[in-house]
């Protein structure tokens, strides 16, 4: 167990894992924006609208894709946040933890 642990935390603690997270991330909330306007131009005006509120028509296939898009460009974002949490979190027990170990060597 103990040998599964090492390798998350030298995975996690490398910092490239946590800016590509961030990259990707950005470059997914940028994606859902662009498609989120697209979506608000494709929405039908006047009585179109009224039909598809009544489902007579069928939304267009922008409109059911832009919430997905956004859920995972959010999904992303979380993951990215979460990861620079654990790395910092990581690099502070280890900081504090070769402080500890300084106070016990002899003087």
């Amino acid at each position: 167990m103990s040998n599964l642990t090492d390798l998350f935390s030298k995975t996690l603690r490398n910092k490239q894992l946590h800016r590509s997270t961030g990259a990707i991330a950005g470059l997914a909330s940028a994606f859902s924006v662009m498609v989120g306007t697209l979506a608000a131009y494709a929405t039908p005006k006047g009585w179109g609208r009224v039909t598809m509120a009544l489902h007579m028509t069928k939304k267009p296939f922008l409109l059911k894709v832009a919430p997905i898009v956004t859920g995972v460009a959010v999904a992303l974002a979380t993951a990215a946040g979460l990861i620079g949490f654990l790395v910092w979190w990581m690099e502070g027990r280890a900081a504090s933890k070769q402080g500890t170990d300084r106070d016990l060597l002899p003087k």
